[in-house]
């Protein structure tokens, strides 16, 4: 019998904690992350609950799949300790970089472990930048390495475009998450080591996470135009 892995255990807390607050508003209400609520009630609990509470099935299983595509091979290549403050400081680190990003909004809400999901797919497309990542639906194969670079710089404008209510995905939670998960593996495998694949990645997919935040704090005033 296998050993109960980190992985499946994260799955199984996520999907009970779905079931279980499915007829409970009020507890995903506790647990979702609320950038006044963290900021004036010092309810920074929320920067973990937030990572296991999600808005719908939909949401649920998309997250649940990738971890499940994900995890077992980071655990295995870091070990179940690294690999668990890997996840859940993806998390945190996804829920800080929304507060500092939308640090004028009170009001925003997000929820879900997407932060830390994709802390693992970028930590895994560090360690391994050539292999192929597919997109729901799409039955071709894009480099790690070319995925994560795409996947920064459209996330970053998909922030900048006006949305409506219906649009609801955190894309600062999903870089925060994404780049606590690439500096992680990279503090593991040192820059030293690094190929001409992954020296991209670098430049490429964390770089312009990090310039994104440094123009929030230092000239706000040329993004989140459509917000005012």
């Amino acid at each position: 019998m296998n050993q109960l892995t980190i992985t499946y255990l994260l799955m199984g807390i996520n999907i009970l904690v779905f079931f279980v607050t499915q007829n409970q508003p009020q507890v995903v209400q506790r647990m979702m992350l609320i950038n006044g609520r963290v900021r004036f009630n010092k309810e920074y609990d929320r920067l973990f609950l937030a990572g296991f509470a999600h808005g719908g099935i939909g949401h649920l299983i998309f997250n649940m799949l990738t971890l499940y595509y994900f995890g077992p091979a980071l655990e295995e290549a870091i070990g179940k300790t690294l690999f668990l403050l890997l996840f859940l400081g993806s998390i945190v680190g996804g829920n800080l970089y929304c507060m500092l990003m939308r640090k004028e909004d009170n009001h925003y809400a997000a929820l879900g472990a997407s932060g830390g999901v994709l802390g693992l797919i970028f930590a895994f497309i560090l360690a391994a930048p050539d292999a192929k990542l597919y997109l729901f639906f799409v039955p071709i194969g894009i480099p790690g390495w070319i995925f994560g670079i795409l996947f920064s710089i459209s996330s970053i404008i998909f922030t900048q475009l006006p949305r409506g209510e219906e649009a609801r995905i955190s894309h600062e939670g999903h870089l925060g998450g994404a780049l606590v998960g690439g500096l992680f593996m990279l503090g593991i495998m040192g820059v030293s080591f690094l190929n001409n694949q992954q020296l991209y990645f670098v430049i490429g997919g964390l770089a312009p996470i990090v310039l994104f935040a440094l123009i929030k704090l230092l000239a706000p005033q040329f993004i989140y135009r459509h917000r005012r």
